[in-house]
């Protein structure tokens, strides 16, 4: 009898050793895949804000149009590049970036995606930034004649994501 209740407590043992591998394991592939997930999520949220601040571009453009059209004139006069900029600073959906000693920097904005009606975005800037310090997650930099739009981590790196459109087509 000795024997078999000593069988059976080594053989309980190695069922529990093995049933911990598999759970380390397992929990191993389930951390990796919700990493990917995120990552996944971030790179879409990345895409969102650029889709939606080229659709208000597109917006102004089209309302100015519009506006151009029954007031006969051109829209040239009416819309273009500081008429845009002007229009997302009013509506709060870009802010000026200011340096440490609070003066504006030329040509660089702070996107402000909570204003963007994205809750992603918002999810995004609580995961990897504080508003509370002033850190922000998405920017646009007038380079040349263009204006990019990056992604700032909490480190301080920025991604180029994308441009935003200008002269959008309707």
């Amino acid at each position: 009898m000795r024997k078999e209740n000593g069988l059976s407590i080594i053989a309980l043992i190695i069922i529990i050793a093995i049933l911990a591998v598999v759970a380390v394991f397992a929990y191993n592939k389930l951390q990796h895949f919700v990493d990917d997930f995120k990552e996944t999520d971030i790179e879409y949220n990345k895409t969102e804000i650029v889709e939606k601040l080229n659709l208000l571009v597109k917006e102004k453009y089209v309302k100015d149009y519009k506006y151009a059209q029954e007031n006969n004139k051109n829209i040239d006069e009416i819309y273009g590049t500081q008429a845009v900029i002007s229009y997302l600073l009013e509506n709060n959906y870009i802010e000026e970036l200011k340096d440490i000693d609070d003066r504006v920097v030329q040509d660089e904005y702070y996107i402000n995606a909570n204003s963007l009606n994205s809750d992603i975005a918002t999810q995004v800037i609580n995961e990897n930034g504080s508003n509370s310090n002033g850190t922000k997650v998405f920017k646009i930099k007038k380079m040349d004649e263009k204006y990019t739009i990056y992604f700032v981590d909490k480190y301080g790196n920025q991604e180029e994501i994308g441009e935003l459109n200008m002269k959008p087509e309707v």
